[in-house]
């Protein structure tokens, strides 16, 4: 460890070394854009958490952990969206209202995990074509 570095650590007692590996948990928010050409979706990225770790073999260990975890996560979102849906069409049929009465819907939400040099590489916001 050069100097310059046990100065920066010893200034700052929680810092992290540069680069290593990465395991992160990244959320993909869905949004609905617009109705403009039969519809259309996107969506947004976002960095939920991470671990460093000292070596690749730990970090694709962890990795594989993660993607249960993140599998776990999407249907737990897929049934909560599902049920969404079906409170809204209970709520629709007993006001005898088309579906077209309530602003279309953007699905459930999604979860990827990466291993990565650095954290929050993956994030991204998706276009929104207006703003």
């Amino acid at each position: 460890m050069s100097q310059l570095e046990k100065a920066f650590y010893e200034c700052l007692e929680d810092a992290k070394p540069a680069g290593g590996f990465y395991v992160s948990l990244y959320e993909r928010r869905p949004f609905y854009g617009g109705p403009e050409e039969g519809g259309w979706w996107g969506s947004d990225s976002v960095l939920i958490a991470y671990q460093a770790f000292p070596s690749k073999e730990a970090a694709e260990a962890a990795r594989d952990a993660v993607r249960l975890l993140a599998d776990g996560l999407i249907e737990e979102a897929k049934k909560a969206w599902g049920e969404h849906c079906s409170r809204q069409c209970d709520w629709l049929d007993a006001r005898g209202l088309d579906a077209d009465y309530l602003p279309e819907t953007a699905g459930p939400t999604d979860y990827f995990v990466t291993m990565e040099d650095s954290p929050g590489s993956q994030e991204s916001t998706g276009d929104r074509m207006y703003s």
